[in-house]
């Protein structure tokens, strides 16, 4: 059901908005809803239900030849793009390397700690620690520490690059009736290894701060193993979240759901450029409070004061946008 409203709402985004094309998009929404519990109770698949009921009702163009209606050229090419069957296939394979790419970037942030420590605690278990060797032990252990960053910078530039080229931020993604129950069976089948990866972060990240202590009982506290075993787990973690996590928004993008609903991408326009000046100029008054009135340790409460009224302002603004796509 939740497809068949996200189909909608992609459909009319491209048609002017009026009150007429308001009463329109309410009928057709329950229209569809109608055939879709009938299919429904006739014994259809939910697929086979919203594959039929997209192809029986979503031809855009019969309504606009119907309604003599013009899409509206300009906003479409602002906020809205369409993509084929092909360039969504291409944008998803995009995104499954983009996802590796950057949790390995973020995974070998992590570890470059773990490995510098780990040059040295080596260093000390083959007993190679004497006061004139330990100068040189600790400068060759930052140099794997240097490259394995270089190589995550490397990794988040290219890979940065390569996602500006499909210039689909902030963009209303709309799709034909095909492709979106395609993918949407996709998201549905992938939402079980969502689900799994991201307990399996979560049990990890739990598991490291035991797995600390666990090696200063052992080990005892004069060494780094602790630190080294506990940045293993959560490497591990955050590399679930990381990947998986985009893959999941790389859905809700597609399909126009969760924070990719089109009333909050053309709200994000706005706010965005508000947020880029309001938290500056916040940042600012703090320093200039605390400088010339030595008010430190009072004045930081403008932080949670603007973003509170920063995030109240954002979720009036979309509300406005949504009540102003339906008149």
């Amino acid at each position: 059901m939740d497809t068949i409203k996200s189909y909608v709402e992609s459909v009319f985004v491209q048609l002017p908005r009026t009150p007429e094309m308001y009463q329109l998009k309410e009928d057709m929404l329950t229209n569809m809803e109608d055939k879709y519990l009938q299919l429904k109770s006739e014994g259809q698949s939910e697929n086979e239900a919203i594959g039929t009921v997209l192809s029986e009702f979503g031809n855009i163009d019969e309504i606009i030849e119907e309604y003599n209606l013009e899409k509206e050229s300009e906003e479409v090419d602002k906020d809205s793009v369409f993509l084929s069957e092909a360039e969504v296939e291409d944008f998803m394979q995009h995104r499954t390397k983009f996802g590796l790419g950057i949790a390995t970037g973020v995974v070998l942030c992590i570890l470059a700690p773990a490995v510098m420590l780990s040059f040295n605690e080596l260093a000390n278990l083959f007993s190679f620690n004497s006061p004139a060797n330990m100068e040189g032990i600790n400068l060759l252990s930052i140099i794997p520490l240097f490259i394995l960053i270089a190589i995550a910078v490397g990794i988040f530039i290219i890979f940065g690059l390569k996602e500006e080229q499909y210039n689909l931020d902030k963009k209303v993604v709309i799709l034909d009736p095909t492709t979106r129950v395609h993918l949407d069976r996709e998201m549905q089948e992938f939402k079980p290894s969502f689900a799994k990866a991201i307990a399996a972060g979560v049990i990890l990240c739990i598991l490291a701060p035991i797995s600390l202590l666990l090696a200063i009982v052992l080990l005892g506290d004069d060494n780094a193993w602790s630190v080294i075993f506990l940045l293993g787990f959560v490497s591990v973690g955050v590399f679930l979240f990381v990947f998986y996590g985009i893959l999941y928004s790389t859905y809700e993008k597609l399909l126009s759901l969760g924070d990719y609903q089109p009333e909050k991408i053309i709200a994000s326009k706005l706010t965005d450029t508000i947020a880029g000046v309001i938290f500056p100029l916040a940042t600012a008054v703090y320093l200039l409070l605390g400088f010339i009135y030595n008010a430190w340790g009072t004045a930081w409460i403008i932080f949670p004061i603007t973003g509170i009224l920063f995030a109240a302002f954002s979720s009036l603004y979309q509300s406005l946008i949504k009540t102003k796509r339906r008149k």
